[in-house]
């Protein structure tokens, strides 16, 4: 009798993306069936589509196993921790037991509450007695019936008793589900393991006799567990499908042999692999490793039960199979092979000759706790202790699902404690080790300590000690961390390994690049106990830190370093740190002076170095970091800058430094944004300034490069972007200048400010194109990663005023001194500065900056010169004087004359400037004007024109009034060319030709009033 399978019906298939189970489910999925695949792993072996569906789970779970027999008429179940006697020996047998029968119990529990009808088992061969598998066994043909021969049973270890176990418990279901039961005899053919220690032998020989093959040389080693006389019978692959499809189809309930009959001695079996691949045995140098494990001495099937119930017996010899698989495995070994040099080769192809031995319990995460501990600066040893047994208590409780978890990936922990020599409470003066004691009271077991002497406070020094020892011991992750911190979310372990994979895979770089970071909600924003991965500690051969580091910055120098890659990332699992982070700590902080720059830069070059040998094409992002000086706060501003997107070829962090302490906004700001890694917030001690807020930007900073924005401007969506594309196109540049534009002047005072030449340098990056002379600060980029010790000079006011062009001369200097170039144009990196207070009227702003940039006459005598006249300021102020000779005049003679002289000169001085303006903006240079973005016209035109004279004269002021106080009176009539010479001599030129001009007007003016007041 033949059970219909229908094909509307869905099949589950569990372990589908292995070896048997992918065979299966796309027999079965071309014949038009339903199939949902569930598996742990999510890469099928095949590239074509074998499901209709699948799931990727860990059936260990039972909510997983709940889930997915929804909806689902037939189970084949083929899920299972498995492989050849490099896994299935005694070392593993509690772990193979205890997976793979929680995974069944699992499942058929789940299959029983959603009614499916049928449940096919893959069980083994290895159910069968030892007893009957001896060495005076050569010729046994084991039946089905034969495992309760010589009772009690006892099969093949673990593995064996438990697929037996999961027979009976089917049994004991059978009234409630259909049951099928497949004993599998050592199935081969390709798609299967062949390299990692899975494998069957098959694959095992026939990967030795290709390795062989491509090495090119003879006789080579041939490694074979045993002494060679152990006999097996191999069923190939696709036979063993046309079985499994007779079996579900049929009526019959009891166990099953799905196997040959033919059975070979593993010396047999290695001559036909070397056949197969097309080498002669003598060729051959055959090794006999006796200390492996090598299983039962005999076994082969006996099919007559099969064959009478099924109708079915295998097809494929035994060579047939084997050629089949060597073409196959052949195919998969060149793919390794491809790109490798003949060293590489050769180390690849000699370790293809041996077959591995499995540890299960070895192939676990295994974290490594770095853990300094010191019962110094403690308000007592016993506060210490109890900080300590709180972290105890978080580790666990943390860690424990991970650490018990079945199937899947598996978790181990192992604290790396550091004690200082001379803490003699917590060694004891019986030498004992308080803390070990107290950690094993908590449960954790697995503890190494280290004594060691070095200075107190010198942390990063017992972190490299630690990380070195657990290193030689082969951990796999290294959490540093502290003596005073609490782990507060479960499962960070299994979360960190995921963040590496998913950096892994989206920046397609070697698994294990990168810097894990808790969430420390004392601390946010920063990286204060990082994760790092093995690899890591490869590639600086077992330092952690370079030894610059004492106790402060080695953190965000591991963040920083796979920042540069995309492969830092600040994990959602958080953590408390009780004493330090941005808090005092108990012992003396001492920063690394200068990390950022060398260190960072040599540690990036070993890792670029490491990744070229290692076949990674992938390249390092460009870090950028956008530093904003922030006094008023304002939100509407910052969100839209801090929600600015880079390319992916580019690692953007934003620092905030705020300016005023008592801003009633920080909280708001730092609600929104402070927990995201690439947004950095800090906050002055008290009102510092701009230029003194961008210097601690730059001290915060580790990028590449730096982005400098006023924290008012509204940024075009593509800003990160274009800045990429211009320091990408000019790499040697000392940096870039911005494009920041202003809204249309739609007021006369606006109107005024552009025709003022207030904003002609904002907008540079549109006029000149490299070499740029300088550029505003609320939108500038400026290479960073070179120590050239240039900072924002903070003799000039806090408010601004040639600070911005100081620090682009000193950075340009030092470019091209050093092989660089100037600064370029960005034309592209646009911002909208808006109009100051609104476009409300004051002339203060303007007064200010200039008692700053009348500074740089003296510091930059080479882009100074004598101006042919006095300009309006200095007139004023010689006006000034002689009214103030013209007051003491009055006191003494009570004459009027020089005091009334002085007030004439004063109102022809800006009479006159006002009409020069009025004939220059009109009419000498009314096509400039043309290009002002502007609705200004008519009469209200004519009024900001006048208001332009106004505010000249009053930034003229300022840098005449700034002199004055610097005491550099000699300087007056000396002028900057702000062109810095990049525009020859046209604006000196014509910067004399208007000073002469507005004086002979003054003087005239002049003439003109005393021939008035003579008559």
């Amino acid at each position: 009798m033949q059970t219909e399978v229908k094909e509307t019906s869905v099949i589950l298939v569990t372990g589908g993306h292995g070896f048997i189970g992918s065979h299966v489910a796309q027999r079965l999925y071309r014949e038009g069936h339903r199939i949902r695949v569930a598996d742990i792993e999510a890469r099928s072996p095949f590239s074509e589509s074998i499901c209709t569906e699948r799931a990727i789970g860990n059936l260990c779970d039972p909510d997983f196993c709940l889930r997915v027999v929804q909806n689902v008429d037939t189970i084949l179940h083929f899920a299972a921790t498995m492989g050849g006697m490099g896994t299935i020996h005694a070392d593993n047998d509690f772990i193979i037991y205890s997976e793979n029968h929680s995974m069944t119990m699992n499942l058929l529990s789940a299959a029983v509450q959603a009614g499916v009808k049928r449940f096919l088992y893959a069980s083994s061969a290895c159910v069968y007695p030892e007893s009957l598998q001896g060495p005076d066994n050569t010729d046994v043909s084991l039946r089905e019936s034969d495992v309760w021969v010589n009772p009690p049973p006892r099969p093949q270890g673990l593995y064996g008793l438990e697929k037996l176990n999961t027979e009976l418990l089917l049994a004991q279901y059978s009234g409630q589900i259909e049951v099928r039961i497949a004993r599998f005899h050592n199935v081969y053919g390709p798609r299967g393991a062949w390299y990692n220690g899975r494998e069957k032998v098959p694959a095992a020989f026939l990967r030795k006799a290709l390795a062989g093959k491509f090495m090119g040389t003879v006789p080579f080693d041939f490694e074979i567990w045993g002494d060679g006389t152990q006999r097996r019978s191999f069923l190939y692959i696709e036979d063993c499908v046309d079985a499994v499809c007779s079996l579900l189809r049929s009526d019959c309930t009891t166990p099953v042999n799905i196997g040959t009959e033919k059975s070979v001695t593993m010396q047999a079996l290695a001559n036909i692999a070397l056949r197969c691949v097309g080498i002669e045995s003598e060729y051959a140098r055959y090794h006999y490793d006796l200390n492996k494990p090598v299983g039962v001495a005999s076994r082969n099937s006996n099919n007559d039960f099969v064959s009478r119930e099924l109708c079915w017996a295998p097809t494929i010899s035994l060579e047939e199979g084997m050629s089949r698989t060597g073409k196959w495995m052949e195919d998969e070994m060149q793919k390794w092979l491809n790109g490798l040099d003949h060293k590489e080769r050769q180390s690849l192809l000699e370790g293809f000759q041996h077959s591995q031995l499995v540890d299960l319990q070895s192939l676990a995460h295994t974290f490594a706790i770095l853990l300094p501990v010191t019962s110094r600066g403690s308000s007592s040893p016993d506060n210490f202790l109890d900080n300590l047994r709180n972290f105890a208590v978080s580790l666990q409780r943390t860690t424990w699902r991970d650490r018990h978890n079945l199937g899947g990936d598996r978790y181990t922990v192992r604290v790396y404690l550091a004690i200082d020599h001379d803490d003699d409470y917590l060694l004891g003066s019986g030498g004992g080790n308080r803390v070990a004691v107290m950690l094993r009271d908590e449960g954790i077991m697995n503890i190494e300590t280290v004594i060691c002497s070095f200075p107190r406070g010198h942390v990063c020094d017992l972190w490299r000690t630690l990380a070195r020892r657990a290193w030689e011991d082969n951990c796999d992750y290294f959490v540093l961390v502290g003596d005073d911190v609490v782990l507060l979310d479960e499962g960070w372990m299994r979360d960190a390994v995921a963040e590496f994979a998913k950096m892994a895979r989206e920046e397609h770089v070697p698994h294990g690049i990168g810097c894990v970071a808790f969430t420390d909600i004392t601390f946010p924003g920063m990286p204060t106990f990082p994760i790092i991965h093995r690899t890591h500690m490869d590639i600086f051969k077992g330092e952690v830190v370079p030894e610059i580091f004492v106790n402060q910055d080695g953190d965000p120098y591991l963040y920083q370093l796979y920042r540069r890659w995309g492969c830092s990332s600040m994990f959602t699992s958080r953590i408390s740190n009780r004493v330090g982070g941005s808090t005092q700590a108990r012992y003396h902080k001492q920063h690394a002076v200068d990390w950022t720059f060398s260190t960072l830069d040599e540690s990036t070059a070993k890792v670029e170095e490491w990744l070229g040998k290692m076949g990674s094409l992938v390249q390092r992002k460009l870090a950028l970091d956008v530093v904003i000086p922030c006094y008023r706060v304002q939100l509407r501003f910052l969100e839209p800058i801090l929600q600015l997107k880079s390319s992916n070829t580019c690692s953007v962090t934003f620092i905030i430094i705020i300016d005023d302490p008592n801003s009633p906004h920080t909280a708001e700001l730092e609600r929104k944004f402070a927990h995201r890694p690439d947004v950095r917030i800090r906050v002055n001690e008290k009102n510092m300034g701009a230029s003194a807020s961008r210097n601690r930007g730059m001290k915060e900073s580790a990028g590449e490069w730096i982005h400098f924005l006023d924290d008012d401007v509204s940024p075009q969506p593509d800003l990160l972007v274009e800045a990429e594309n211009s320091i990408r196109a000019h790499p040697k540049a000392a940096g870039f200048i911005g494009n920041a534009q202003f809204p249309s002047a739609d007021s006369i005072f606006t109107a005024a400010v552009h025709l003022a030449g207030v904003t002609y340098f904002w907008d540079i990056a549109t006029k000149m194109n490299e070499d740029m002379p300088w550029g505003v600060t609320a939108n500038l980029i400026a290479r960073r990663n070179i120590k050239d010790g240039v900072e924002y000079d903070l003799q000039f006011p806090k408010t601004g005023g040639g600070e911005d062009i100081d620090f682009c001369r000193k950075k340009r200097n030092f470019s091209l001194a050093n092989g660089g170039e100037g600064f370029r144009a960005g034309p592209k990196v646009v911002v909208t500065h808006p109009w100051w207070n609104n476009g409300a009227r004051s002339y203060w702003r303007f007064y200010m900056w200039s008692k700053g940039d009348g500074g740089l006459v003296k510091l930059y005598p080479e882009y100074t010169y004598l101006d042919v006249a006095p300009n309006s300021a200095e007139m004023l102020l010689l006006s000034g004087l002689l009214a103030l000779l013209g007051g003491f005049q009055l006191l003494i003679t009570g004459h009027l004359r020089a005091l009334a002289f002085a007030g004439r000169s004063v109102c022809a001085v800006i009479v006159a400037n006002v009409m020069h303006d009025v004939y220059r903006h009109l009419f000498r240079d009314a096509e400039r004007t043309k290009a002002m973005k502007t609705t200004v016209s008519g009469g209200r035109w004519m009024i900001a024109v006048l208001e332009s004279s106004l505010i000249r004269i009053a930034s003229e002021g300022g840098r005449a009034i700034g002199m004055l106080e610097r005491g550099e009176v000699g300087l007056l009539g000396k002028r900057f060319d702000w062109f810095t010479g990049r525009a020859g001599d046209g604006p000196k030129t014509e910067e004399r030709k208007n000073s002469g001009q507005r004086f002979g007007l003054v003087i005239a003016l002049m003439g003109l009033v005393m021939v008035m007041f003579s008559k």
